[in-house]
């Protein structure tokens, strides 16, 4: 059973062509159903690794154990359940890149990734988007639009960690940022667990951020692990972080 936190990246060539001749061919009967239909390239390109990502961390990160079943909670996020226990997950893909990220049921996990070239009508996401201080430091930054997605993808990890949508309460979330690590500054949805947030420096183009909360507090950091060649896929690279 996985005992601590982990997070696997896939990164592929955006423009690259990885759909086998014959389709997708993906073990679930449902997910195999829905990856039909998708119309879009790379929608479905998208949907497929990730849940072939699923299905190699379920097999390689969870002991061998197996009767796993991918569920969706009220909330909206996704869980693994089986009849010896349940894991928390965080699924998050941008052009390029597919995150997953995992935890122990005690603790809530929320990954976040965006593509550092995405355009962006940066005045108008800062109004609509941050806090007063937190967009005021964004456009002091040397580069205020990798700033903004800093923010951004912190506040979508926390939020999803929570169980919240996005449609939530943007403006009343503020972080600090800076050399001396991430902290939350401010949030409307207070709670009583300790909360570690992180932004591994382990990609060159993408933004990542992850956010976690357990019970006790927590000293450890997201290192690189060794990866597995049978957490590859075919035309990507597979990257392995855990919480130690």
């Amino acid at each position: 059973m996985l005992n601590a936190p982990a997070l696997l990246l896939c990164e592929y060539a955006a423009q690259a062509e990885l759909e086998p001749a014959g389709g997708w061919q993906l073990a679930d009967a449902q997910a195999q159903q829905r990856v039909q239909q998708f119309t879009n390239p790379a929608a479905r390109t998208r949907f497929a690794l990730s849940r072939l990502l699923l299905a190699k961390a379920t097999a390689q990160l969870l002991d061998g154990t197996t009767g796993w079943q991918l569920e969706t909670q009220e909330s909206g996020q996704p869980v693994l359940r089986s009849p010896s226990g349940r894991i928390n997950l965080s699924i998050s893909h941008t052009q390029g890149l597919v995150a997953l990220a995992m935890a122990p049921a005690g603790q809530s996990i929320g990954v976040d990734v965006e593509a550092w070239a995405r355009p962006l009508r940066l005045q108008a996401l800062l109004a609509a988007s941050m806090s007063l201080e937190d967009a005021q430091w964004c456009r002091t930054q040397p580069s205020p639009e990798q700033a903004f997605l800093r923010h951004w993808t912190l506040k979508e990890a926390y939020l999803k960690a929570l169980g919240c949508g996005i449609a939530a309460d943007l403006g009343g979330l503020s972080f600090a940022v800076g050399e001396q690590g991430i902290h939350l500054c401010r949030t409307p949805y207070p709670d009583e667990r300790y909360w570690l947030f992180a932004q591994p420096s382990v990609l060159t183009e993408h933004c990542l951020s992850l956010a976690s909360a357990s019970p006790f507090p927590i000293d450890a950091a997201w290192q690189q692990s060794s990866t597995d060649q049978s957490l590859q896929l075919p035309g990507c690279k597979v990257n392995l972080l855990r919480l130690h």
